[in-house]
């Protein structure tokens, strides 16, 4: 080791405090700088794993591939897996009861097959050779009809098509099943052989079924060895390395195989997590991450530049001493260096472990939260890669290198006699040190000195600025890219207020519907529910009538004789009797007069959640309308307005719909609450194909799960084949959880960017007053009394803090803006300012720059002054 390493060692462990808190400073930055790739690449992880267990373990799909050239697909260079399957064909399924789901559908896979689809088995196992079939357990559910494993059954095999002759078309799961209308030709079955199977297993409803699939799917065994050279194969592929070049590369392969481009299908639930796909939320994502990366150099920088350019200024001194004996300026500057790589290769590898076991934790201790974020039980590991590594220890070398690259020029150019002399860094002119008359009138003389002492030594005032100014917009950055993300987690979720949504998907007569959700209404676990139908109707309203708020977010459609006319789309929306009654109640209107069908009269909704043209969310009144006002609706059929319409009275106007539901967000729409003798009476003045209506049931319940097991096994004692049941609860909670999630990580973030812009501060501020030991011994040798010297250190804590506010605040008022931009692309919210936040920092530099200044200042005064005069080289 040179005798210029040697020495720099020394001074490293004679100052341990200043390089503890250096190597601190790093450890940190590493830490963090090693947190964000880790935690981007395992959150992207867990996507791509949920989105597998979701749509399938492949990325590209070639149908119609011909038999002979399966291995020009199989052998291609970056497949790494092939799954083999076909579209058998619809067989007829007699007795369901589900009239809109006629049909088994079957399909076939080999072994890759079920296992790239997540085909889960119940019972039995499955088809090892064509003549057997796994059969799903939603048709035993769904339609009525039980199948057992080791069942035989035969079934007409065919296709459906749509249209005659040259001109039909063949159709698939993606068309749900097509009756004859006046509008339609419905669709024909045609037989094209019969085939035995024996059932080997039962398996849960894949999730590439879809629900309005006209075919239950049941999959049989994909033999290659029984292909002839006319048949043609469906291919799923999972590539071995996944990259932006794979969609031409699938392209000349589809090509090369007889493939039409058209027949190439790509999972891009899945390749959007891998980069492949332009999307919004992954650039959202990285751009953040690289936002909060930049952030954390900038901190980091900042607290380690300190450090370093602190050491230089203790260190003046001895390096012109250095110089005066021969020393060059590569000599100088690779000092300084070398004690950024001492720092370094102790700082980076406890950083690289601490960011890596610290991200693990963090998994782990919110993995309760997470467990409902993601489908399945997918869970967020810890994953990380060599590429993750080298990232985090190459920004971490960045960041040491920026920040003793400046320090080290500034070491090389130390001449011997400035550096002995020690006047480098205080060059005093009477223009740079004048003050106003009015500092020393209003705070004093000692105020009046410490800023001329401040103003003499402007190299380290600014230095020291400059680390309270990045300490604020670390802070205040990291607070506000918190609150972004909770508000987007806020806007991506949608608490409804109710806990149970259901209606009837099957056929089922009015009368049929009305009963099974009456009985529903009695059931245990029901503390209130509300039975609503509605049909769609227009309404030309008068621009009178319209807000001046809604009318500057829509067009009007016309001109009247004196206003515009605006188009507004009404849902007319009737109630079940005893929440119609609570409703009226609630709006203080005669229940008995929302009932009389000679005077129709209707609630009108007129709270509307709107978007102003700034992105800002807002309540408004939709409409001017006092109640007694008649409006007349135009009904709507198929989406277009006819020669039917409906008058009815506006008998009160209400802020919210019935069980809290407040999903008015269209300024084009609205809701008019009605009785069920009204709405009949209306429908029934319409020709039969308007009886479009359907009914639904929204429920309050203390315990979702259980009323929805009551109602499936109340279902099964009745005539009604298919429900939908959405568990709003279950998805609130997971809302909820989604929103816990990102305040736990993102305020975990803000409690170590607090850590580092601390430790910048005291770093920074301490030093800066221990360089000062021999200006204070000579201030208190000439008299200035305790109070005097602690006067002086207030007024310097107090400008230091203004100082750094009028630079500070603004700058991070620019990124605050900036970050607000780019997460704007995939949520849209009004520019949110921090204020908390902004007040907290406000008290927390003033009290940190005080506390610190008087905690330095604390331990000079214990020092002796002759000693301290003595010192020429703290």
């Amino acid at each position: 080791m040179s005798i210029i390493n040697t020495l720099t060692v020394r001074h490293l462990k004679l100052n341990k405090q200043r390089t503890v808190v250096t190597i601190i400073g790093v450890i940190l930055s590493v830490t963090m700088l090693t947190a964000v790739p880790t935690f981007v690449s395992s959150f992207l992880n867990m996507m791509q794993r949920n989105t597998i267990e979701d749509a399938g373990n492949w990325h590209v799909l070639y149908q119609g591939v011909p038999s002979q050239n399966i291995d020009e697909v199989g052998n291609d260079k970056n497949t790494a897996y092939v799954a083999l399957g076909q579209d058998i064909g619809y067989a007829p399924l007699s007795g369901s009861r589900n009239e809109d789901k006629p049909y088994l559908f079957i399909k076939s896979y080999d072994n890759q097959g079920f296992a790239t689809y997540n085909i889960e088995l119940v019972d039995g196992r499955f088809p090892q050779k064509s003549s057997e079939i796994v059969i799903s357990s939603h048709i035993a559910d769904n339609s009525g009809i039980t199948f057992n494993v080791g069942d035989t059954i035969k079934l007409d095999v065919g296709q459906r098509y749509q249209g005659e002759g040259n001109n039909r078309i063949p159709l698939g799961q993606d068309f749900g099943l097509i009756n004859d209308s006046d509008d339609v030709t419905g669709e024909t079955f045609v037989v094209e052989y019969e085939k035995e199977y024996t059932i080997t297993g039962i398996i849960n409803k894949p999730t590439f079924e879809r629900n309005w699939a006209p075919g239950y799917t049941v999959i049989s065994y994909f033999d290659r060895a029984a292909l002839t050279p006319t048949d043609t194969v469906d291919m799923s592929v999972i590539w071995k390395d996944v990259n932006r070049q794979v969609n031409d590369q699938a392209l000349v392969l589809a090509e090369n195989a007889g493939v039409a481009s058209v027949d190439v299908s790509y999972n891009r639930d899945l390749l959007r997590y891998y980069g492949i796909f332009g999307d919004n939320f992954l650039t959202m994502m990285y751009a953040l991450a690289a936002i909060v990366i930049a952030v954390i150099i900038t901190g980091s920088v900042a607290l380690i530049y300190n450090s370093f350019a602190i050491s230089i200024s203790e260190r003046s001194r001895y390096l012109g001493m250095l110089s005066s004996v021969g020393a060059t300026k590569n000599q100088k500057a690779k000092s300084v260096l070398f004690e950024a790589l001492i720092v370094g290769i102790i700082g980076i590898p406890i950083g690289l472990i601490l960011g890596t076991i610290g991200m693990n934790i963090t998994f782990m201790l919110t993995q309760p939260l997470i467990a409902n974020i993601a489908n399945n039980g997918v869970k967020l590991t810890l994953v990380t890669s060599p590429k993750v590594i080298a990232v985090a220890v190459l920004l971490s070398i960045l960041t040491i290198f920026i920040s003793a690259f400046i320090p080290a020029r500034r070491a090389s150019r130390v001449s011997p006699i400035d550096a002995i002399r020690q006047s480098q860094d205080i060059r005093i002119s009477t223009r740079n040190i004048k003050t106003s008359k009015l500092v020393r009138l209003i705070f004093g003389f000692e105020a009046e000195l410490g800023l001329k002492n401040l103003k003499r030594n402007s190299r380290r005032y600014k230095v020291t600025i400059f680390s309270l100014v990045i300490s604020i917009v670390l802070f205040l950055s990291v607070s506000s890219l918190s609150l972004i993300m909770q508000k987007s987690a806020e806007l991506a979720t949608s608490n409804v207020p109710y806990d149970v949504k259901m209606y009837i998907t099957s056929e089922a007569t009015k009368q049929e519907k009305w009963d099974f959700y009456t009985d529903v209404q009695r059931m245990d676990y029901v503390d209130q529910a509300v039975i609503q139908q509605h049909t769609d109707v227009i309404s030309n309203i008068d621009g009178e009538f319209i807000t001046d708020e809604v009318k500057a977010l829509i067009q009007p459609i016309g001109q009247g004789q004196n206003v515009a006319t605006y188009e507004t789309f009404f849902w007319l929306k009737s109630i079940d009797e005893d929440s119609l009654s609570r409703y009226a109640a609630e709006n203080g209107i005669d229940f008995s007069l929302l009932r009389d069908t000679t005077h129709p009269r209707g609630i009108l909704v007129n709270k509307v959640k709107v978007r102003s043209v700034d992105n800002k969310y807002f309540n408004v009144d939709h409409f001017n309308i006092q109640p007694g006002e008649r409006l007349k609706f135009t009904h709507q059929l198929n989406g277009e307005p006819t020669e039917y319409s409906t008058e009815i009275l506006i008998a009160a106007l209400a802020d919210k719909t019935p069980i809290g539901e407040t999903t008015l967000t269209n300024p084009n729409q609205a809701e008019l609450i009605v009785s069920e003798e009204i709405y009949a009476m209306i429908m029934s003045s319409l020709p039969e194909t308007f009886e479009n209506s359907r009914a639904e049931m929204l429920i309050l319940t203390p315990n979702p799960e259980g009323l929805t097991e009551s109602i499936k096994e109340y279902q099964k004692q009745t005539s009604i084949t298919d429900l939908y049941i959405y568990d709003a609860a279950a998805d609130n909670k997971k809302q909820r959880q989604v929103y816990t999630f990102v305040f736990i990580f993102f305020y975990g973030f803000v409690a170590i960017i607090s850590t580092v812009c601390v430790a910048n501060i005291f770093n920074t501020i301490s030093t800066s007053v221990s360089l000062r030991k021999r200006e204070f011994a000579m201030l208190k040798s000439i008299g200035m009394t305790p109070q005097g010297f602690n006067k002086m250190i207030r007024y310097e804590s107090l400008l230091y803090g203004i100082k750094a506010l009028i630079y500070g605040l603004p700058i991070s008022f620019a990124l605050l803006y900036l970050m607000y931009r780019i997460v704007s692309n995939s949520f849209t919210f009004a520019f949110i300012i921090p204020w908390s936040s902004i007040i907290l920092a406000i008290i927390a530099i003033f009290a940190m720059v005080s506390l610190t200044m008087l905690y330095a200042s604390s331990k000079i005064k214990k020092e002796n002054i002759i000693d301290l005069l003595r010192n020429e080289n703290i």
